[in-house]
């Protein structure tokens, strides 16, 4: 679901529906399902919530919740660094990388960002 095609009153009844669902303290599968949306409609709807609320808001969309993670790696002395190769598969979506094992807090934010 992309925020560009959605009015701001849908965006509005989403954003109400998952405050709903957080105060509720339902399991989100149940929550979904007694709404009749699928359970990866209502996590996609979760994880744009940041930046649909940001966007109401007139505020600029947090770089994380874009989805995006700016890594800071050093230059180093020219030796070479390890580096880790990860594969993703979820659903429809694949992507394999490989990432310098020293920065592997960046790594780990990238992923939960790409997965979430």
């Amino acid at each position: 679901m992309r925020s560009d095609k959605l009015s701001e009153e849908r965006i509005g009844e989403i954003l109400a529906t998952l405050d709903e669902l957080k105060a509720g303290g339902v399991n989100p599968e149940v929550f979904a399902q007694s709404h009749g949306v699928s359970y990866g409609q209502l996590r996609g709807e979760m994880s744009h919530a940041p930046c649909w609320r940001a966007q109401l808001a007139g505020q600029e969309v947090p770089a994380r919740a874009r989805g995006f993670v700016q890594a800071k790696l050093s230059a180093g002395s020219g030796a070479i660094e390890a580096h880790a190769r990860i594969t993703c598969v979820a659903g429809a979506r694949q992507a394999q990388i490989d990432w310098p094992v020293a920065h592997a807090a960046e790594c780990a934010q990238w992923l939960r960002a790409w997965l979430g």
